[in-house]
This record gives C-alpha cells, structure tokens and sequence, in this order.
C-alpha cells in the first residue's frame, strides 16, 4: 500500500527494529531492501511531515544503533539526496528539522565523499537554513 499512513507506519516500524539491540535486525532490514523502502516512501510522499520525520529517524537508528555499516547503501539507495530535500521542504517542523539532521550527521561522519555529495546537493544551505 502506498498511502502515507501504511509508510508513516512502516518507517516507525523500522525505526524501532533499528533500535532494537539485535544487530541482526538491521541485517534483515538492509536484506529486504527496507532501506531502498525508506527513501522510496520519502520520494513519494514528500509533503507528508510524519513519513519524513519517521524515514529520517530509522535512517538514523540503521546507521547508529547498529555495527554493521549501513552507510552505503543507505547513500546509494539515494538517501542522502532525500534527506536533504526534507529538510528543505519542512522547515515548519522541528521533529522532521532534528530527524533529518541527526541523519545527515550519521551518513556524513568522517567521510569525504558523503559531506561532498551533501554539499552539491545544496545540504549546506538547508542545514543553516534549519539552525535559524
């Protein structure tokens, strides 16, 4: 189903398997393409705050919460070009605002090639723009 409120609900759902102290639910998720899931739910329902505020806090949670990397292909799939365009599109909302950029955080972190695709995706500006 593809209403925002079945993504909403997937992209929560996600976010607490994220959570979880199992490792191997991060594994499964990036086996499933649930990360591909994600940034395809941020595409499509771009005006919808809750499904981007929930997209980027499981983003968060894959990368942080567990060992395994999933920076990759959470960048090829795409996900950093999307978080930058929530963070553009919501300025209105504080939760999307901390979300987004506690993704873009993760996904940037010491990592030349991450900050440089950020910044030619115009990341810089809206970061500042959501400081303000």
């Amino acid at each position: 189903h593809q209403s925002a409120e079945v993504q909403e609900l997937g992209c929560r759902k996600l976010f607490s398997l994220a959570s979880d102290s199992d490792d191997d639910n991060g594994v499964a998720v990036e086996q499933v393409d649930g990360i591909k899931a994600v940034v395809s739910a941020m595409r499509r329902h771009r005006d919808s705050a809750a499904v981007q505020e929930w997209a980027c806090a499981a983003l968060h949670n894959l990368f942080v919460d567990n060992d395994i990397n999933h920076r990759a292909a959470i960048v090829e799939s795409g996900g950093l070009e999307a978080v930058v365009m929530t963070i553009r599109r919501h300025v209105e909302s504080a939760n999307v605002q901390e979300h987004a950029c506690e993704a873009l955080v993760c996904l940037t972190g010491n990592n030349d090639e991450n900050n440089a695709a950020v910044a030619k995706a115009g990341g810089i500006e809206v970061v500042v723009k959501a400081m303000r």
